[in-house]
């Protein structure tokens, strides 16, 4: 069973382990929405549509998979080819993080090396979500401007859904 010590050390191990997944997960899942988002805003969305229409479009992308819509960015072209490698390696992460991390990591909680290894690749995951979100936050802010949308729009229309999102004046 081990010493008390060694229980204490398990512990914290599989707690600083599952603050970084969460952690991670938070981040993947910010901007597999944002890239949902995004592949509408490029690729689907026309001129007139409307608004009404193109929730109806990020709805149906939101609920897609991940890999789904990288796919269909990279089929539209529509991703610098060095994006569009960080997004699929950071698909395989983000795979590897849902469906095998814990098994192949099992020895993460008993072992300070393993513990530490394994916070390593979560925090990577984690920072190239980051990364992307903001990557895609540009692209999509240059392709608005692109097609006629000002600065000052985009500014208030964010400062409009912040504050719908928390209900208060966000700037």
């Amino acid at each position: 069973m081990g010493t008390f010590d060694d229980q204490l050390a398990k512990a914290e191990r599989l707690d600083a382990i599952t603050h970084r997944v969460g952690y991670a997960l938070w981040q993947l899942q910010e901007l597999e929405g944002a890239t949902a988002q995004f592949y509408v805003q490029i690729v689907q969305a026309t001129p007139g549509m409307g608004v009404a229409a193109g929730e109806a479009l990020t709805e149906k992308a939101l609920s897609k998979t991940f890999g789904s819509t990288i796919t269909q960015l990279v089929k539209a072209k529509r991703l610098p080819n060095a994006m569009e490698a960080r997004f699929k390696a950071l698909l395989s992460e983000r795979n590897w993080l849902v469906h095998s991390s814990r098994s192949t990591n099992r020895k993460a909680v008993h072992e300070d090396d393993a513990c530490h290894r394994l916070i390593q690749r979560l925090d990577r995951i984690a920072d190239e979500a980051l990364a992307l979100l903001i990557a895609v936050g540009t692209h999509a802010e240059a392709f608005a401007k692109k097609h006629g949308v000002s600065t000052n729009e985009i500014d208030r229309l964010v400062a409009e859904t912040l504050k719908k999102w928390h209900g208060e004046d966000p700037l």
